[in-house]
C-alpha cells in the first residue's frame, strides 16, 4: 500500500444550528481552502500516578481530557460580490465573530460577548479521517508586502471518530476568490492614528480565548471565555511631524487603525480597529531603510467593536 501524502488535505466545516452536532457535512457544500492543515486529535492531558512501590520504574498514566486541535491557514479575498459573505465566513463566525450581511452592499464582521457561534469539522489528511463538533477557536490576520494575505485559524473541538476512508473528489472551492497581493496597486496606505505610514507589514492577532470546559454532570464543550487583541505594524519611520509614535507610546494614546485591501467591489477586505494603541516602536531594516516595529494593543470603544472586518 502507498504511503498517506503530505499535500491531500481537505478541511470541511460548517456552522452548528445545535452545539455539537454535526449538521451533516459535504465536500460540495463545505469545502474549506485552506494553505496549511495541522491537526492534533488526541490534545489534552495525561494523569500521572505518582505511586510508591518497593522498585523504581514508571507508573502508566491514564488518559485524561481529551479534544482536538486543528490550525490552518486561508488566504484572504472577498467573496466575488458585495454583500455575499465570504465562504471563510463560518470559520470567523466560530471565532467569536457576529456576521451582518447588506446584501449588495457589505457583510461586517464583529466580536461579540455571549452566544458565540461553533463549527463541526471533517479533515481528511489522503485516507484517514478526523472529526469534531464543538469548535471555536482563534483567528489571526497577516498581511506583508507582495506576499498573499492570509488568515491562521486555531480551533479547539470536541473529541470525534478517526478513520480510514477514502479522500473525497469532489470538493468544491468556487466560492473562494483568488487573493489579490499586498502592493501598492491593490493595498491602502496604513492609517495610524489618522496619520498615512508607508508599511512592509501588519499582523493582528485577536487572541480568544478558548477552553475545554469539562465537569461532572455536564456536557463538555468548547467555550469562548476572554479575548486581547494585539497586532505589529512594521512601518517606514515618518517624521515625528507627521507622527510621533514615541509621544504615543509614553501618552498611551488611542487612536484609529484603517487598511483597505482590493479596488473591486466583491472583492475589497477593511480592516478597522478604531481604539488602537502603540507600545515602544524599535527599529528595523529593510533594504538599508529605516523602518520601525510597532506593537499594538487593540482595544474596544462602546463594546464588541474593536476590531471590525468589512468584505465589500
Amino acid at each position: 500500500m502507498a504511503g498517506f501524502k503530505m499535500r491531500r488535505r481537505l478541511v470541511l466545516a460548517a456552522i452548528e444550528s445545535t452545539y455539537g452536532t454535526d449538521p451533516g457535512l459535504t465536500p460540495v457544500a463545505n469545502a474549506i481552502l485552506t494553505r496549511t492543515v495541522q491537526v492534533t486529535p488526541l490534545a489534552g492531558d495525561d494523569i500521572d500516578r505518582p505511586l510508591l512501590r518497593a522498585y523504581y520504574g514508571n507508573s502508566q498514566s491514564i488518559a485524561g481530557e481529551k479534544h482536538v486541535e486543528l490550525t490552518m491557514e486561508v488566504e484572504l479575498a472577498g467573496s466575488g460580490a458585495a454583500g455575499t459573505a465570504p465562504a471563510w465566513g463560518p470559520l470567523l463566525r466560530a471565532c467569536g465573530f457576529g456576521e451582518t450581511v447588506d446584501a449588495g452592499v457589505d457583510v461586517t464582521y464583529n466580536p461579540v460577548t455571549g452566544g458565540e457561534e461553533s463549527i463541526s469539522c471533517w479533515i481528511h489528511r489522503d485516507g484517514v479521517l478526523h472529526k469534531f463538533t464543538g469548535g471555536r477557536g482563534s483567528v489571526s490576520f497577516n498581511l506583508g508586502v507582495n506576499n498573499i494575505p492570509y488568515m491562521t485559524f486555531t480551533f479547539l473541538g470536541l473529541l470525534g471518530t478517526i478513520s480510514n476512508e477514502a479522500m473525497p473528489t469532489t470538493a468544491d472551492y468556487t466560492a473562494f476568490q483568488v487573493p489579490l497581493p499586498v502592493t501598492n496597486e491593490y493595498t491602502s496606505t496604513l492609517s495610524l492614528h489618522g496619520a498615512l505610514v508607508s508599511f512592509s507589514q501588519l499582523n493582528i492577532d485577536v487572541a480568544v480565548e478558548a477552553v475545554k470546559h469539562q465537569v461532572v454532570g455536564a456536557a463538555s464543550s468548547i467555550m469562548i471565555v476572554d479575548r486581547a487583541p494585539s497586532g505589529t505594524a512594521v512601518i517606514e519611520e515618518p517624521a515625528l511631524a507627521t507622527l510621533d509614535l514615541y509621544t504615543k507610546a509614553r501618552d498611551a494614546a488611542l487612536g484609529e487603525l484603517t487598511l483597505t485591501h482590493g479596488t473591486t467591489p466583491g472583492n475589497i477586505i477593511e480592516i478597522v480597529a478604531p481604539k488602537t494603541a502603540n507600545g515602544s516602536p524599535t527599529e528595523q531594516d529593510l533594504n538599508g531603510v529605516q523602518m520601525l516595529s510597532v506593537p499594538l494593543t487593540i482595544n474596544p470603544d462602546a463594546g464588541n467593536d474593536e476590531l471590525v472586518i468589512t468584505v465589500k
